[in-house]
């Protein structure tokens, strides 16, 4: 089973998306106290994977079977499919939403689909079986998972061409990133692993053992605690990745395998396919909040969070200045149209941000003659609260270069550059998703 969560606009609460194997079909399930179902939707044979678009629509199914890829809005209603190549194993959206890469396992590469034209545009060759892939926040860098290879290919977007093959553990079969996007942790189902990569060198740097055959990961938001879920142990193993260290085993029983978080962090979704249910987690508690099936055979091959209907958008800021503070504007978007506010989730790592709380303009300066990467990631939070008030966290993603080193010139950026032209596309896809139809009460 493959699960997103998506949002809704005439609840201020996500969709739940899983994949069901037995009856080649997406069933949408209301996120809501309830849990109403809202849709089953025919796609094709053995879906097993789901990504979102950064703004809800569209949604992407990969069919393993029939190699091809579902492409539903949404209205939830099925708008085109897709032929790619053979196996499909697990799909992922660019943050800027502008593409969507396909793992095909039988052939050992990816398949790029345009999101504006839900055509196929190229291929890219990898590691052999490629089961599971996540892209860096700035969209840069794909990692993808190889199960036959033991090892993780970095593929460079702009080169559309792998860089290089990152050994790891034996079966890597899930891959998740940190949110300012240097870390990468990759499950490693045979190895009982979970390998952690260090982005800027592309090494691995450390090992954590975890459950028997790890097959899923998530992150909180804010990047401190890693979930594992153990499908040959029927259990979930709590990371502290500060330390690298297990801080917790919960006991679940069956063979878990997906995993998703809700955009606030509240609540993790499991899929657990030997009794065909998603297990509700509160994560406060760490106890298991409800049971939401029964499913029909749901396959997993990977996990893939989309926004609430309170959305915080990432951005790339690539023109800063060495020893020069910048500023730019944060984007978010409510469709209910509540006051909001900004709040930091996690800081740059190589410099110090200051964010005007109501208006979102930041202010960053780069540490004492850095240059290079650096990012941080912020949230928005309703004032009014009501359903669903903590948005998604978002990255903001930076480049500090000497002055001689500007490609556009200019001594910084200006208060509305990057994130102003993303918050205006949002800002429009806002209104045009919010023709949506209604939904049960």
């Amino acid at each position: 089973m493959a699960i997103c969560l998506i949002p809704a606009v005439a609840q201020a609460v996500p969709d739940l998306y899983v994949a069901q194997k037995g009856t080649s079909s997406v069933a949408i399930l209301d996120t809501g106290d309830n849990n109403t179902e809202l849709a089953n939707i025919p796609v094709q044979s053995d879906p097993a994977a789901v990504a979102v678009a950064p703004l809800g629509d569209p949604i992407f199914v990969a069919n393993t079977a029939s190699n091809s890829v579902s492409v539903l809005n949404s209205a939830n209603k099925l708008i085109a499919t897709v032929p790619v190549g053979s196996q499909p194993d697990a799909i992922a959206v660019t943050p800027g939403g502008v593409a969507a890469y396909v793992a095909n396992a039988g052939e050992g590469d990816l398949t790029e689909i345009a999101v504006s034209g839900t055509t196929a545009v190229q291929t890219i060759a990898v590691g052999s079986d490629p089961d599971a892939l996540a892209i860096t926040p700035d969209t840069s860098l794909i990692f993808v998972a190889n199960r036959a290879s033991n090892s993780v290919s970095v593929v460079s977007t702009p080169l559309s061409a792998t860089l290089t093959n990152i050994p790891v553990g034996q079966s890597p079969d899930a891959v998740v990133i940190s949110p300012r996007g240097f870390t990468v942790y990759v499950a490693n189902a045979v190895s009982n692993t979970v390998s952690v990569i260090d982005r800027p060198t592309r090494t691995v740097k450390d090992t954590i053992a975890v459950g028997q055959q790890p097959s899923g990961l998530a992150l909180s938001p804010d990047g401190s605690t890693l979930y594992v879920a153990n499908s040959g142990s029927g259990t979930l193993s709590l990371v502290d990745t500060a330390t690298d260290t297990v801080t917790g085993t919960l006991s679940i029983g069956g063979q878990p395998e997906g995993l998703a978080l809700s955009p606030d962090g509240s609540y993790l979704y499991v899929v657990e396919p030997n009794q065909n249910v998603v297990l509700v987690i509160d994560t406060a508690t760490q106890t298991i909040r409800s049971t939401l099936g029964p499913f029909s055979d749901p396959t997993s091959t990977g996990t893939f969070v989309g926004p609430g209907d309170l959305i915080a958008i990432g951005t790339s800021v690539p023109q800063n200045i060495q020893n020069t503070p910048s500023q730019d504007s944060l984007g978010c978007s409510d469709v209910l149209g509540r006051a909001r506010h900004f709040e930091l989730v996690v800081p740059p790592k190589d410099g110090t941000v200051s964010i005007s709380t109501i208006s979102g303009i930041f202010t960053y300066i780069p540490n004492t003659n850095f240059s290079g990467e650096d990012a941080f990631a912020f949230r928005c939070v309703a004032a009014a609260g009501g359903p669903s008030p903590i948005s998604n966290t978002a990255t903001v993603s930076l480049l500090v270069t000497f002055e001689g080193n500007n490609a556009s010139g200019s001594t910084a950026m200006g208060p509305f550059g990057l994130a102003g032209l993303a918050l205006a596309t949002l800002l429009a896809f806002t209104r045009r998703r919010s023709v949506r139809r209604n939904r049960p009460s």
